[in-house]
């Protein structure tokens, strides 16, 4: 049995540590699309993200395990979608660091931290500039678009701040008593005219490309602030970038952007209220270690010919 490894993602020793441990499969560490062309004909395996090329190339590829949660890159590919191979993603470790996240930014905005740090580097002292502008978070609204893991544990922490939380989401399952209301997505727009907080932790699909758009940016509140976690091109950036120069929003903050890394032209790089982290909010050592035991657990399964954990629906896109 043969498993390429073509991602660096898990760590550069890992497909060395594999062998180690599993001394009857043959692990060949591809990091490009010529080298994986070379090696994936006659593999069963491939942790990573194929390009079609790379794909068109293998001969008996059964699995493909993406060594993270989000699997459009591999589900771009129509053949894949189409092929009887299968796709597992790595869903669990992610959600502690990207809630804690979306919850550090909601604080740094809420008490203007991004300027008290260029305050600080300007060895400023100017306490005037601050007053009546930090914002209380108990008795705010927080809404959040997604209500899967990420969501959820946004949820959770966001109701030990004393905010009152909504959500939308198209099959809500796991509601937490931290959530108020939740709404499939027909309450979109309702449940925006409502947050002062708008948090995406959707995943990106056809139907949700630029769901966000300015029609629905224009509907929160006047002073609203929006939060992109899970993945960019959700919200319309230019629309956004648009009414945050106008003032009609408080301030943003993204993690994930439609284009990464983000273009210097982008006005969001000047804004003095946006926060813009460069889809690095999960990159925590645990999240890692998490990854790499999901994929050998996995692997286990896979060699043993038993059902794999975690198995994609490629069609749905997660």
């Amino acid at each position: 049995m043969k498993i390429v490894v073509g991602s660096t993602h898990l760590g550069e020793r890992f497909a060395e540590q594999l062998a180690d441990e599993f001394s009857e499969i043959r692990f060949v560490a591809a990091y490009d699309d010529a080298g994986q062309k070379r090696a994936v004909p006659d593999a069963d395996g491939f942790l990573g993200w194929p390009s079609r090329d790379v794909f068109l190339a293998a001969n008996k590829l059964r699995w493909i395990a993406c060594p993270g949660m989000g699997i459009d890159r591999i589900v771009a590919v129509q053949e894949i979608v189409d092929s009887s191979v299968i796709v597992t993603n790595a869903p669990g470790p992610h959600v502690i660091p990207m809630a804690d996240w979306v919850l550090g930014v909601v604080l740094a905005l809420a008490h203007r931290l991004p300027q008290a740090f260029e305050d600080q580097r300007a060895r400023k002292w100017q306490t005037p500039a601050y007053e009546s502008r930090i914002l209380e978070l108990a008795g705010t609204t927080i809404g959040i678009y997604g209500l899967g893991a990420i969501g959820r544990a946004v949820a959770n922490r966001a109701a030990a701040f004393e905010m009152k939380v909504i959500a939308v989401d198209p099959a809500p399952a796991e509601v937490p008593s931290a959530v108020s209301e939740c709404r499939g997505l027909d309450g979109l727009d309702g449940m925006m005219r409502r947050s002062d907080w708008f948090v995406v932790t959707a995943p990106i699909k056809p139907e949700t490309r630029h769901v966000i758009d300015g029609r629905r940016i224009r509907l929160l509140p006047s002073g609203a602030h929006v939060i992109v976690a899970s993945r960019g091109g959700i919200v319309d950036e230019q629309a956004l970038a648009e009414a945050l120069a106008e003032h009609r929003l408080g301030g943003a903050a993204l993690d994930a952007t439609e284009v990464e890394p983000l273009p210097a032209a982008s006005p969001l790089w000047g804004m003095s209220n946006v926060i813009i982290t460069p889809h690095a909010s999960a990159l925590s050592p645990q999240l890692y270690e998490g990854r790499r035991q999901i994929f050998r657990d996995n692997l286990r399964r896979f060699i043993a010919g038993k059902p794999l954990l975690h198995i994609c629906d490629k069609k749905a896109g997660f």
